[in-house]
């Protein structure tokens, strides 16, 4: 029998048994982001890189053909010079979006008439979740704008194709739905938007809600910009994102408490939240994942 006190499977411990009986696979299983693949390279990579080829090899041996892998539109690096279309070279130079492509490289590798993998190459997935998330730009707006009636742009001139997390979720349903002929990747967005553009769209749409703000505007250094063509999703997979940034700042305003008190939890921050586990001995840089300390003297939860 299970022991609740032992390390769960991780990743890198994929049992093709969980496998059987299963149709398609869509693969999220990952770290997420630029901050979590600079805190941990060698996690980032296991997981990413490595992770995705143990599952995507155990896919294709127990004879599944349909694979969806969840991938990004920062393998393009930083090259805004126009929209980009996925015959674009790829150019990355930080560890989250090259283990990326390292990953969509591999399942080019297992592609067959047997094994059919269609890649999402998605914009930055923002909007409302039940586990929120405030370490994504459109979100990160929203939640300054409430708690400091200030929004904060640190370089205006950026590019960010992005994408509400509903209509994320409906490429994925569009991709399951392709006749197993389509293969290949697929660059998935809801628009492009420079910075400037995008904390003026949520500055006007926080005033249908009586909520004014101050759009302070600085320059950084940044790495990421760039934007990207959707043409292909739309004819080959007849995905269309449906909402606007607009609609996803109202869903957001809708959603998040009035009082703000709690916005820099960790949980809300996927990198704060990862140098917690770890912290804590729950996730381990091998990838090894542990159930919470219990402490004895309270029989409480660490």
């Amino acid at each position: 029998p299970a022991d609740d006190r032992m390390p769960r499977p991780a990743l890198l411990e994929f049992d093709p048994e969980w496998l059987d009986g299963i149709d398609a696979v869509i693969h999220l299983a990952g770290l997420s982001n630029d901050p979590m693949a600079a805190f941990s390279p060698s996690l980032n990579y296991m997981l990413n890189a490595g992770g995705a080829a143990i599952v995507a090899q155990a896919a294709k041996d127990a004879g599944i053909r349909r694979f969806i892998f969840s991938s990004t539109c920062s393998v393009y690096g930083r090259d805004d010079s126009e929209p980009f279309d996925e015959e674009r070279p790829t150019s990355p130079s930080f560890p989250y979006a090259i283990s990326k492509l390292m990953a969509e490289r591999l399942l080019g590798c297992l592609t067959d008439d047997e094994f059919r993998p269609i890649i999402l190459r998605k914009g930055t997935v923002v909007g409302w979740s039940p586990r929120m998330r405030f370490d994504l730009v459109t979100n990160t707006m929203v939640k300054t704008a409430l708690a400091d009636r200030k929004i904060v742009i640190h370089n205006p001139a950026l590019w960010r194709p992005l994408i509400d997390v509903e209509d994320a979720a409906l490429a994925y349903l569009r991709a399951l739905d392709a006749d197993l002929s389509v293969t290949g990747v697929f660059n998935i967005s809801a628009g492009n938007y420079t910075l400037d553009e995008l904390g003026k769209v949520v500055a006007q749409t926080l005033e249908e809600f009586g909520i004014h703000v101050v759009v302070e505007k600085q320059n950084r250094p940044d790495v990421r910009s760039y934007r990207v063509k959707t043409d292909k999703a739309e004819r080959v997979l007849g995905f269309k994102a449906e909402k606007s940034m607009a609609e996803t700042v109202r869903d957001l305003v809708r959603n998040l408490p009035a009082e703000p008190a709690d916005f820099e939890h960790p949980r809300f921050y996927n990198i704060r939240q990862m140098e917690r586990l770890i912290a804590d001995g729950r996730l381990q840089h091998n990838g090894q994942i542990a159930p919470p300390r219990v402490t004895a003297r309270e029989g409480s939860v660490a």
